[in-house]
């Protein structure tokens, strides 16, 4: 059930009795620049921090037990062209409680107060929490650049989506932090709450009659422009390979290849079979052939950058097995592209792809990150009709799938010993 709460904003009702549990999810929409990821990652995690009527983590705390153990936190994702500032809580259920008659109505106060007033003195942002959360921020940026696998992704990325968005990270980047000033975050909390699209979502078991009209008391935004395209192509320029080198023992591998294939079009879902067959499973043939056959790897790996219209290709090996490794994905690749592929695997493919759509729909979070891609994509896809489509899938779709990739970036990050 939807209902336009003003024009640009959305509340999207998911009714279900399988939880104990009743949560929600209010997505801002800007635009993913390196900026907004920035300031908005940091605005996610001052704004969940403290507010003006709970101004201490003591009392922060001491609300969510009051509230019967609720969650609150807040994260940025990114969405091919679309950065999403989620602001994400979860509640018991009433009716599991004694005397709740007033449970939801303290929830959403909760939620009211984190949104519309946060902790600023003399009408800016709390200065003693704005640099708390850069430090805050900063360091979980150094941890992502330290881990090598995460770093060598987001090089392959920044290599292959020069000046689009395939190249931003929806966390947000150092040289930016060390810019941010909190005016900027004056700036960026105002365009949130009064231009940005908002997609809010509840999912549990409830009245929703009763449950809308609060939501429409409590979250009362004005209204906006609703225009954003998430999707879009990566586009494909010259192959180039990147390489450094690192003091430890493993090397890494990340290889991005561009799809030319966006999440609606008709051969999507032929794309995650073919992502399959490839490099999603311990069955696929990347696993199969490269790990368990060569043993030229400790894992490897294929997924797709779905909005993006991207593949992504990620293994961890020693170093003297590098071009080995690039030279067998390349032939694994070949191989697919020329068909050289059972019956057996498609159809063990698909069936592991079916399993998890329907097991998704006993995960509370799946059910709203796939209404989110709904209402992103503007279309409406329940698991059924998208498990149809799976079904449906052929080979000569694969194989037209396969022979739309393109090699786009390498990122090697080759371990060397201190000695060396």
């Amino acid at each position: 059930m939807q209902i336009q709460l003003q024009k640009g904003v959305t509340l999207t009702c998911i009714h279900t009795n399988k939880f104990k549990d009743i949560a929600l999810t209010i997505n801002f929409l800007a635009p993913l620049t390196e900026q907004n990821a920035t300031e908005r990652t940091l605005l996610a995690l001052m704004l969940c921090d403290r507010c003006m009527r709970y101004d201490t983590k003591v009392k922060m705390n001491r609300v969510m037990d009051d509230l019967y153990g609720a969650s609150l936190f807040a994260r940025c994702v990114g969405y091919g062209r679309v950065h999403a500032l989620e602001l994400r809580s979860k509640i018991i259920n009433p009716c599991y409680i004694h005397k709740s008659n007033n449970l939801f109505n303290d929830w959403l106060n909760l939620i009211n107060e984190i949104l519309f007033h946060p902790l600023k003195i003399e009408g800016q942002f709390s200065t003693d929490l704005f640099l708390e959360s850069k430090r805050l921020l900063e360091a979980k940026i150094m941890r992502k650049l330290d881990d090598t696998q995460t770093y060598t992704v987001l090089k392959a990325f920044e290599t292959a989506g020069k000046d689009q968005p395939l190249a931003v990270s929806p966390q947000g980047s150092l040289a930016c932090l060390e810019k941010v000033t909190i005016k900027d975050l004056n700036r960026q909390y105002e365009s949130m709450l009064q231009k940005n699209p908002i997609e809010i979502m509840i999912c549990g078991d409830f009245n929703e009659n009763q449950l809308i009209e609060m939501i429409r008391d409590k979250l009362v935004f004005e209204s906006r422009e609703n225009a954003y395209e998430a999707q879009y192509l990566v586009k494909a320029g010259q192959y180039e390979k990147i390489k450094e080198t690192k003091q430890q023992g493993q090397s890494n591998i990340a290889s991005v290849f561009a799809t030319n294939i966006a999440v609606t079009d008709p051969l999507y879902p032929a794309l995650k079979v073919a992502n399959g067959i490839f490099g999603q499973y311990p069955s696929s043939f990347l696993f199969q052939i490269v790990r368990e056959q060569h043993s030229l790897c400790y894992h490897i790996s294929s997924s797709l950058v779905s909005y993006d219209g991207a593949m992504i290709i990620v293994t961890g090996i020693e170093k003297e097995n590098i071009e080995k490794t690039m030279n067998l994905i390349d032939e694994v690749l070949d191989q697919c592209r020329k068909g050289q592929f059972d019956d057996d695997l498609i159809e063990t493919t698909k069936n592991m792809q079916i399993h998890s759509l329907k097991a998704s729909l006993d995960e509370m979070n799946a059910i709203l990150v796939y209404n989110l891609n709904n209402r992103l994509l503007n279309r409406e896809l329940s698991i059924e009709e998208n498990i149809a489509q799976i079904q449906k899938v052929t080979k000569e779709e694969i194989l037209q799938v396969f022979a739309r990739m393109q090699p786009m970036s390498s990122c090697i990050v080759e371990g060397v010993e201190e000695h060396e």
